[in-house]
C-alpha cells in the first residue's frame, strides 16, 4: 500500500550515514580486503535510532497514511456529490424555464380549452338542474322560423315584455364587434384580442395602453348614430300595454341617444362614456364595499364620473386619477374576469324583470355571457314566449330549441313589427268571431253530421271534469313533410326560395326545398268577415337572394268563405293544430294512427285565434289579423283517393267529437310555398269562453306552456 512504502523511505533515510552505507548492511561493519591481509576497520559512531523506535515509527506512519487517505477519498467523494447537485439544479432550472415558456406560448389555446370545457359543464348543469326537478319541468318546443307579423301579434297579447340588445344591432350603425379581424390591438409587437384585453388582470399589469384602447373605441362609438332599430324599440315602449325593460350588453349608449326610458333601462356591460375610481385598489373609494348591497348603491353610483373625449393625438392620453382618493380611474365596464353587480350594471334588476315578463324578445347576441345566458334560462323557467332576431339562424342548434326565430336585421324588422302592432292595436284584444256558413260539405261515404259514434273518441276524454292530457314527450326539432311524417328542419335556409305555383299571389321564403319551412308565415285571410279585414300583401326582398313577408306593405282584402267551396271539387285534407299534427308533443295516442298515409306540409291559417280549452287546442275563427299555425295533411291522389278520404273523415269526427264538441268547415290556409289550399278544420268558434281560457299568443300549440 501507499502507507508502508511512504514509511519505508522515511526509515531508510535516518539509518543512512553521511560516508556511505551503514555497517550493518555489509556484512558486521569489516571492510573488503585491498591486497594482503585484512584491515580492520575504525568503529564508527552509530545512530541514536533503534531499532524498536524504528520499528514505531513505521506503524505510526503507516497510520497516518491510512488516515490520510481516508481524508482525501472522503474529500473527493464530497466533490462529486457537489458536482452531481450542481448538474441537478441545472436540469430543474432548465426544465422549470422550459415549462413555462410553454405555458407562456400556448396559454391562449389552453385558455380558450378551459372556456369550451367550463361552457359544455355548464350545458351539462342546466340539464342535470331540469333532471332533478329544479326546473319548472317544462319542455321546450322545437325552434320555428317566423315572420313580423307573428312577432306583433304576440306582443299584441303580452303585458310584460323585456328586450335583450346585443351587438348586433349597434353594428347596424357602424360600431364593429371586435370580433373579428377588427378586434386586434397591437401593443409593441404583440397583438391582442378583445378577450385577452378586456380584463382587469390585463388593466392593471398595462393601464396606460389598455386606457390608449377604450379611448380608441370611445372614439368610434362617439362618430356612430342610433339606426332604425334603435328608434323602433323606443316606439315599442308606447305601444305595448305595460312597457318594456330594455337590457343591453352594448357600451355605446346608442339606445340612450335613440329616447329609451333610462328608468327602465339595464346596461349590463357598463358604458364606455363613464368612468370610475379602480375599487379593486386600495385606498380607492370604493376598495372593499359590497357593491350588491342596496346600502351602498348610492354611494357606489356618486363616484362614476364622465370620460373625457378621447385625445386628438394617441401619446397625449393620460390615464385620470379620481378627484377623491388619487386612485387611477377605469372604465365603467364589466370585464371578463369580473362578476356583475347591482350597483354599477343593474343586473339584478334585469334578472327581476325576466323573472315577470310574458315575452323575452333578443336582438343581436349569441348568448355567450353570464347574465343573458340566466335571463335565457330565467324566462324558459317561467314559460314566458322567447323570440330571437338575428340575420343568422340555425335552428339545428340546441340553443335554439325553445326559441321563435326571425331571420333579419333588426333595422329592416323593427320597424315592420310596428307597423303591423299598430295595426293590430285598431282591433278588440278578443276579435269578434267570424261569420260561418252554416253547413259544411261531406263527401260521400263519410258519416252524417249528426253521427253520434263517439265511445272511443277523444270526445270521451273531454268530459266535464277536463281530464289533463298524458305526460309529454320532448319536443323534437321537426317540421312536416310528406307521408304524415316530419322532416329536420335544416340548419339555415337555402338562398332561393321556391317558386310558387301558379295563380298564387305571393312568394315566401323557404327553409328547406323538399320540406315545408317557416311555417308560420302569415296566410292570406280565407273568410268572408262581419267586416273586412285588411292583411299584409306579399314580399320584400332582403339580401341572401330570399325574400320575405312585410308587415308594412300595401293592404289587400280576402273575401273567401270559411265554408263549402263553391266549386264541385271537396278538399280531401285536413287543417290540422293541436293533437293530430304529426310533430304532436303531447302523447296523444290516436296522432300516429290518424297521420298514416297522408301528406303533411306546415300552414298557416289568418282570422283565427288558438285557445287552450280544458287541455285541448280550440280555434275560434275571428275578424282578426291573427293567425294560428299548423299542419295541412293531405291525401295522397291515387284510385282510393276518396275512399281513404272518406275513412279519415270519419276518424277525424269521432276523434273530435263533431259535432257535439267541435264544428267542422272548411277554411283556405296557405302553405310554406306560398300557395293556397282548401282544407277541412274542427274548430270551437262560439263554443269556448275566450275570456277564460288561455291564448296561445303566437297560434302554435307546439308553443302552449308545459306544465308537470
Amino acid at each position: 500500500s501507499r502507507g508502508p512504502m511512504a514509511s519505508a523511505t522515511v526509515f531508510a533515510a535516518n539509518l543512512r550515514s553521511a560516508d556511505g552505507p551503514h555497517p550493518c548492511l555489509l556484512g558486521g561493519g569489516v571492510a573488503p580486503a585491498t591486497g594482503g591481509l585484512p584491515e580492520v576497520a575504525e568503529p564508527r559512531k552509530r545512530s541514536s535510532l533503534s531499532l524498536t523506535e524504528a520499528q514505531g515509527m513505521l506503524r505510526k506512519a503507516a497510520i497516518a497514511g491510512d488516515t490520510a487517505e481516508e481524508v482525501l477519498e472522503s474529500a473527493r467523494k464530497e466533490k462529486e456529490q457537489r458536482e452531481h447537485a450542481m448538474q441537478a439544479s441545472d436540469v430543474a432550472v432548465k426544465s422549470a424555464v422550459t415549462q413555462v415558456s410553454s405555458m407562456s406560448d400556448d396559454f391562449e389555446a389552453k385558455w380558450k380549452e378551459f372556456q369550451r370545457k367550463f361552457d359544455q359543464l355548464f350545458e351539462m348543469g342546466l340539464k342535470a338542474l331540469g333532471n332533478s326537478g329544479l326546473s319548472t319541468g317544462a319542455g321546450l318546443r322545437p325552434a320555428q322560423l317566423i315572420d313580423e307579423a307573428t312577432v306583433a301579434q304576440v306582443l299584441r297579447r303580452s303585458a310584460r315584455v323585456v328586450v335583450l340588445t346585443g351587438a348586433g344591432i349597434s353594428a347596424e350603425s357602424g360600431i364593429p364587434t371586435f370580433r373579428g379581424a377588427d378586434g386586434f390591438w397591437t401593443v409593441g409587437s404583440k397583438n391582442y384580442q378583445p378577450q385577452e384585453l378586456a380584463t382587469w388582470q390585463k388593466f392593471d399589469e398595462m393601464p396606460q395602453e389598455l386606457w390608449h384602447w377604450y379611448q380608441y373605441r370611445w372614439g368610434i362609438c362617439r362618430e356612430a348614430s342610433p339606426n332604425k332599430g334603435h328608434h323602433a324599440l323606443v316606439e315599442l315602449e308606447s305601444l305595448v300595454p305595460g312597457g318594456i325593460d330594455l337590457v343591453t350588453q352594448n357600451i355605446d349608449g346608442l339606445h340612450r341617444q335613440a329616447g329609451s326610458d333610462t328608468t327602465r333601462l339595464c346596461e349590463i356591460h357598463g358604458r364606455i362614456d363613464e368612468m370610475r375610481c379602480d375599487e379593486r385598489v386600495e385606498g380607492a373609494c370604493l376598495y372593499g364595499l359590497d357593491l350588491n348591497d342596496p346600502a351602498n348603491l348610492e354611494k357606489a353610483r356618486a363616484t362614476v364620473v364622465k370620460t373625457p373625449k378621447p385625445a386628438k393625438n394617441e401619446k397625449n392620453e393620460r390615464l385620470p386619477k379620481c378627484a377623491k382618493c388619487g386612485v387611477r380611474q377605469r372604465p365603467k365596464i364589466l370585464w371578463f374576469d369580473e362578476c356583475y353587480n347591482e350597483a354599477l350594471y343593474r343586473s339584478k334588476t334585469a334578472l327581476e324583470a325576466t323573472k315577470q315578463c310574458d315575452v323575452l324578445l333578443i336582438i343581436g347576441t349569441q348568448l355567450t355571457t353570464g347574465l343573458p345566458s340566466r335571463m335565457v334560462q330565467t324566462a324558459q323557467e317561467s314559460g314566458a314566449t322567447m323570440i330571437r332576431m338575428d340575420p343568422l339562424v340555425d335552428l339545428a342548434d340546441p340553443k335554439s330549441a325553445g326559441m321563435l326565430h326571425v331571420q333579419a336585421k333588426s333595422g329592416e324588422a323593427l320597424p315592420k313589427i310596428v307597423s303591423e302592432l299598430r295595426a293590430l292595436l285598431k282591433e278588440p284584444l278578443i276579435a269578434p268571431i267570424a261569420k260561418l256558413d252554416k253547413a259544411a260539405a261531406i263527401p260521400a261515404g263519410s258519416p252524417a253530421a249528426g253521427s253520434k259514434s263517439m265511445s272511443a273518441s277523444k270526445a270521451t276524454l273531454r268530459s266535464s271534469s277536463s281530464p289533463k292530457l298524458p305526460p309529454l314527450a320532448s319536443a323534437s326539432s321537426s317540421k312536416p313533410t310528406g307521408n304524415g311524417q316530419l322532416s329536420t328542419p335544416p340548419s339555415s335556409p337555402p338562398k332561393t326560395p321556391p317558386k310558387s305555383p301558379a295563380g298564387s299571389s305571393s312568394s315566401r321564403s323557404s327553409v328547406s326545398g323538399s320540406a315545408a319551412s317557416r311555417t308560420s308565415l302569415k296566410a292570406a285571410a280565407a273568410m268572408t268577415l262581419k267586416q273586412e279585414v285588411p292583411r299584409a300583401s306579399s314580399v320584400s326582398g332582403r339580401s341572401g337572394g330570399s325574400t320575405r313577408p312585410s308587415a308594412s306593405a300595401a293592404k289587400v282584402t280576402t273575401k273567401i268563405s270559411h265554408g263549402p267551396s263553391k266549386s264541385n271539387s271537396t278538399p280531401m285534407a285536413f287543417f290540422v293544430y293541436g293533437t293530430l299534427r304529426p310533430d304532436d308533443d303531447s302523447g296523444a295516442a290516436w296522432t300516429k294512427t290518424f297521420c298514416e298515409g297522408l301528406n303533411a306540409e306546415s300552414a298557416t291559417l289568418s282570422g283565427a285565434s288558438m285557445y287552450i280549452d280544458g287541455s285541448y287546442a280550440a280555434v275560434s275563427l275571428e275578424q282578426t289579423r291573427c293567425s294560428v299555425r299548423g299542419v295541412l295533411l293531405s291525401v295522397p291522389q291515387s284510385a282510393a283517393a276518396a275512399k281513404l278520404f272518406a275513412e279519415k273523415l270519419a276518424e277525424a269526427d269521432s276523434i273530435e267529437g263533431y259535432p257535439s264538441l267541435y264544428d267542422r268547415t272548411i277554411v283556405t290556409v296557405r302553405i310554406a310555398s306560398g300557395a293556397s289550399r282548401q282544407a277541412y278544420i274542427y274548430h270551437r268558434t262560439g263554443r269556448t269562453n275566450r275570456s277564460e281560457c288561455v291564448r296561445v299568443s303566437d297560434g302554435d300549440w307546439l308553443s302552449r306552456t308545459r306544465k308537470d
